[in-house]
């Protein structure tokens, strides 16, 4: 379900709620509920998915309560908040032991409570939970959470290979169903383009002929020539924060894909390395694009950056999957900086990860927000002497990654 399918049902909402008609109500807040679980957009999540919840108690829609519960328990299994991992399997349980447990949906459940057990590190319970599903009549979305259980209870059992194995497995499938669905989304875009091409048609015409216009008035003066050349600069400028904001958003739904396969994993797969070093060299390349027109003014490019970065800014799964990197390719750095300094804060923890991308300067500056790159010297002076390092930290980075 795409943005333009939310809209269609929030638009249905509003619709149905100056009826009013309770029933359609509740079916759109849980429908859109679950399509912004699916898009990882949690606020907006808990904000229809709880209305859901109350409207389906107020009116005895079991069936419905059910299904809103689930949704909740999807969005919180995956959360680095604990007690958002207690309450998914509080939701799992519940409804299985439960006197009118929806029986088309007890492998799901079976599974989530499975992957929680494992997360709280209750490996027995787990397993019971995993020997009950019927594994022969999974979806293949089932099957993705069905192998990362798996990789999450060897993890608790402290079977390093098995839980590799499994997780890659869990990888494996996931990117198989993106790719058909990416091969769908391909299709769908062509169709639209070919009808957007006849559309534009007559509008480029009409384009031209007022840009001739103008390029003719403006010729006309000096006056005109400086104003005509301001015009396109402006538009230049414009464009380029339009690439910026386009990028950012691409890398935005790109790591949502990826935090809910490098939830807290160490040991990354080649594919995963590669995609978030592509991810990486597209951002660092944003950076520079800006920074060359601003070379003497880094205030200005600061400015002008965090303009276009915060339009689409990425949330925290992105940083998760910086972390995930760092920790990968330099044999668990950012763990073991934490272990050596637990007063470390989160701005510390991401700038650290930032640092073992290799990242040039300016890119480090732009996205920790810092206006001058003495800042981020000033910020790796004063972590090294917190962390009681004798090098210096770009020094202990590169011997860590050898």
């Amino acid at each position: 379900m795409d943005s333009a399918d939310i809209l269609n049902l929030k638009q249905a909402l509003h619709h149905f709620e100056q009826v009013p008609d309770s029933v359609y109500i509740l079916t759109c807040l849980s429908t859109i509920g679950g399509s912004y679980v699916a898009r990882d957009k949690r606020d907006s999540a808990t904000l229809y998915l709880e209305q859901a919840d109350r409207l389906a108690r107020a009116l005895h829609q079991t069936a419905w309560e059910q299904t809103t519960l689930i949704y909740l328990a999807d969005m919180k299994m995956f959360s680095q908040d604990i007690e958002d991992v207690v309450a998914a399997k509080d939701i799992a349980v519940s409804l299985l032991n439960g006197e009118q447990s929806p029986q088309d949906r007890r492998d799901h459940l079976l599974l989530i409570a499975t992957y929680t057990q494992a997360r709280l590190n209750k490996p027995d319970q787990a397993s019971d939970y995993l020997k009950r599903v019927e594994k022969g009549e999974l979806s293949d979305g089932l099957r993705v959470l069905y192998n990362r259980c798996l990789a999450e209870l060897a993890r608790c059992q402290g079977d390093i290979s098995h839980y590799q194995y499994h997780f890659e497995r869990a990888c494996q499938i996931g990117d198989s169903l993106c790719d058909n669905g990416i091969q769908r989304q391909l299709r769908d875009a062509e169709a639209k383009y070919d009808n957007e091409v006849l559309k534009n048609k007559s509008l480029r015409y009409r384009t031209n002929w007022i840009i001739s216009l103008m390029g003719t008035l403006l010729v006309a003066g000096a006056l005109g020539m400086v104003i005509l050349a301001m015009r396109r600069r402006l538009q230049r400028r414009r464009q380029q924060l339009r690439e910026s904001e386009d990028t950012i958003e691409r890398l935005r739904n790109d790591t949502i894909q990826l935090s809910l396969q490098l939830n807290e994993n160490h040991a990354m797969s080649d594919s995963l390395k590669e995609t978030i070093s592509q991810q990486i060299e597209t951002f660092t390349k944003l950076v520079e694009i800006h920074y060359t027109q601003f070379t003497h003014f880094p205030k200005k490019f600061g400015e002008l950056f965090r303009k276009a970065y915060s339009v689409n800014q990425p949330d925290d799964s992105f940083w998760s999957g910086i972390r995930a990197y760092a920790d990968s390719t330099h044999n668990g750095i950012i763990t073991h900086f934490i272990e050596k300094d637990p007063s470390l804060s989160e701005s510390d923890v991401r700038f650290l990860s930032l640092c073992c991308c290799e990242l040039p300067i300016t890119v480090v500056m732009a996205c920790m927000g810092y206006n001058d790159v003495h800042s981020v010297y000033n910020k790796k002076r004063r972590l090294a002497e917190s962390m009681g390092l004798t090098d210096k930290l770009d020094d202990y980075i590169a011997d860590a990654r050898s």
